[in-house]
Order: structure tokens, then sequence, then C-alpha cells
């Protein structure tokens, strides 16, 4: 009996040991990844801060996360700054949260003075789980902030873009796009449509252009199933470039 225990005790400390061994590693990586990334969050916040003085004044900004802060906006907006002589300034910073985006909202974009103001943000808000409602609160705070010192600025809300997981295929991708769902995407994005619609700014929802019969983003226009590519964000400039003034 003693030497079948102490088998038992032996097997069940062999597997116990491992698996306890590699979850104390994966939440210290965890947490460094989570320092790297508040660190290089203020990194760039505090760089935008400082070009603020130096960059064009009523350019067209794109404020928003990594969707924004990923898109070359410089090339695929190429045409729209030779014919309209208007610049473009990328304020897009990777993995941020409406939270932080509140947070340097104005050293980062109010003091551009912007001519047009696009705004893309809340999904990786849906990834931590925040109450809808927060989300649009925090988006209303920074549409208010600019309409109060900055009224010349003519402001665009996007809808959040759908994602695609049914063809994902990666152990990355799937552990990028989390718990996130379209169907979840789609109730925020009627929250911000009202949102716009209260404030009386321009909504834009260029989903009917990015989705497959699915409902989920083209395959076609993703290469991770959040962020689009290439011709993702062309589809998307296109419609973003009728509202601009």
């Amino acid at each position: 009996m003693i030497k079948k225990r102490t088998a038992w005790i032996i097997g069940i400390s062999s597997f116990l040991i491992p698996v306890i061994i590699f979850i104390v590693l994966f939440n210290f990586v965890m947490s460094q990844v989570t320092m790297m990334g508040t660190s290089q969050r203020l990194t760039k916040t505090n760089n935008y801060t400082s070009l603020t003085d130096i960059a064009p004044h009523e350019a067209t900004v794109f404020f928003g996360d990594s969707i924004t802060e990923l898109c070359s906006t410089e090339e695929i907006y190429a045409d729209y700054i030779k014919e309209s002589g208007i610049p473009i300034i990328n304020r897009g910073i990777s993995a941020e949260t409406t939270t932080t985006m509140v947070e340097r909202f104005e050293d980062n974009v109010i003091g551009l003075k912007p001519r047009n103001l696009v705004l893309l943000m809340g999904v990786n808000d849906l990834s931590e789980g925040t109450p809808l409602d927060q989300i649009v609160q925090n988006i209303q705070q920074m549409i208010q902030t600019t309409k109060t010192k900055s009224p010349q600025t003519h402001i665009v809300l996007q809808a959040v873009y759908p994602i695609n997981k049914t063809d994902r295929k990666e152990f990355y991708e799937k552990f990028q796009i989390g718990d996130r769902d379209n169907e979840t995407i789609k109730q925020l994005n009627q929250k911000l449509e009202k949102l716009a619609s209260d404030e009386e700014i321009t909504f834009l929802n260029v989903n009917e252009h990015l989705m497959n019969e699915q409902g989920e983003l083209r395959n076609d226009y993703t290469s991770d199933g959040l962020h689009p590519n290439i011709a993702g964000y062309m589809a998307i400039r296109d419609q973003i470039i009728k509202e601009l003034k």
C-alpha cells in the first residue's frame, strides 16, 4: 500500500511540477510583455508630444490603435496628399485602449489643430472585456474635447472593422484575436453610430466593403484576421477620402 501511495505521489508530482513551472513562466513572460508594451506606449506618446510643435497643423490626423499605426498613411494616401495639399499625420499606437487614448489625446492630437480627425478605436477594449458603454463614453470625451478646443476640426468616427477567425491557422493569430467576436463588434458599432448622430459628427462604416458572405473580414484583406493588409487599407482609403474636408 505504501509503495502504491508513493508511486501515486511521484506520478502526480511528475505531472504537476512541469505544469506549475509552465504557469509561473507564462505569467512572468506575460508580465514582461505588459511592461514592455506600456513602456513602448509611453515612449511613442512622448515622441508624438515632442513632434506637436513642429508637425504640420491643419492636417488630416488619423488616431487609433495598431490598425491605425500599421497603416502606411503617407504612401497609401499619397494621391490625396498631392491633390489636396493637405498633409497626413498618423498618431496610432499599437495595443492601446480608449482609456489610454483619452490620456494622450490633447497632447498628441488637439495640439495639431487638425483639419480632419479620423478616429478608429475600441477593438482592444473588447479583448479586455471593457463594457461597451464605457468605450462609448471614452470616445465621446475625445469628441467633446475636440469640439471645445479645436472647433474647426471635421471629425470622422469609424465603425470598428470586422475580424476573421475562420481562416486562422497559426497559434499566434488565434491568440491575438482572442475572444473578440463580430457580434459584439456589431453591437459596439450600433452604439458608435448613435454617438455620432447625437454629437452631429460623421460616422463612417466601411465594413460592407471589407466583409465576406459570412460577415467576417475578407481573408484577402488581412494577414492575421485582425489587421488589414495593404489591399484592405486601400479599400478603406477609398471610403475615407470621400468624407474628408
